[in-house]
């Protein structure tokens, strides 16, 4: 970050209380990029940060510049190249800096609806952006630095799938289908969730697909089998992924 950069956003924050702060401050996500678009149309690289080859929702692989070196990754099954990224966290720092518990919550990680995310941006080989790709990601639980920021925890991905199916107009009774479970799989207390959606919208030529998680897969359970009284704490699977292509 530039020290002239550092002064500006330092004064914003002076001038303004928290909350009137977080309406007027806003900084770039995946729902800035543009479906169909080159690379030239999309935001520039300087509005995010942690560039690197995709590895389908998992951890970052090899560090890029930006958008431009997709094709140093290698092509999905798909033939699409994954551009991972992450948001950028010069208003975390800020918050950080200035001790405003509110505003760090709003601007921690890559996060959507308070939930820490992986994002990634899906490009043909001529460049131009087919899709966008969201999937929960579980990795601040473990580090120290994320446990101040009220983010949601990963018991609590699930929940990111009704968010996203409501701000794409998914109908569960139209959209989705329940899966059954899978041998050894169970549920989670009462909830046992595993549901794919998907749904096309012609007018914007895009098909959205989510899928929702939450249960136990096999092996798991919620207490100690060696000690019955003791519960056990993790063993669960909770994720929500959507994926957002051209319908071309």
């Amino acid at each position: 970050m530039t020290a002239w950069r550092l002064a500006g956003l330092l004064s914003l924050l002076m001038c303004c209380s928290a909350g009137a702060t977080a309406q007027e401050l806003r900084r770039a996500t995946v729902w800035d990029l543009k479906i169909g678009q080159p690379i030239a149309a999309q935001p520039s690289a300087g509005e995010f940060r942690g560039f690197a080859c995709g590895s389908d929702g998992g951890p970052p692989r090899r560090p890029l510049k930006g958008w431009s070196d997709y094709k140093l990754c290698p092509p999905e099954a798909s033939g699409l190249y994954e551009v991972y990224f992450e948001y950028d966290d010069e208003y975390e720092y800020i918050a950080r800096a200035r001790d405003l518990p509110r505003d760090v919550a709003r601007w921690a990680g890559t996060t959507e609806a308070g939930v820490p995310v992986i994002v990634s941006a899906l490009f043909a080989s001529d460049g131009i952006l087919k899709g966008i790709r969201m999937i929960t990601d579980a990795r601040p639980e473990h580090r120290d630095e994320t446990t101040d920021a009220d983010l949601k925890t990963r018991k609590q991905a699930y929940q990111l799938g009704g968010f996203l199916a409501s701000r794409f107009g998914i109908d569960a009774s139209r959209d989705c289908t329940a899966l059954p479970a899978a041998n050894g799989e169970s549920s989670v207390g009462e909830l046992f969730i595993k549901r794919s959606c998907q749904r096309s919208d012609a007018t914007a030529d895009r098909k959205i697909t989510l899928r929702v998680n939450y249960f136990r897969r096999p092996g798991e359970s919620g207490v100690n089998p060696q000690m019955p009284t003791e519960l056990t704490s993790g063993q669960f699977e909770s994720s929500a992924r959507l994926e957002i292509l051209s319908l071309d």
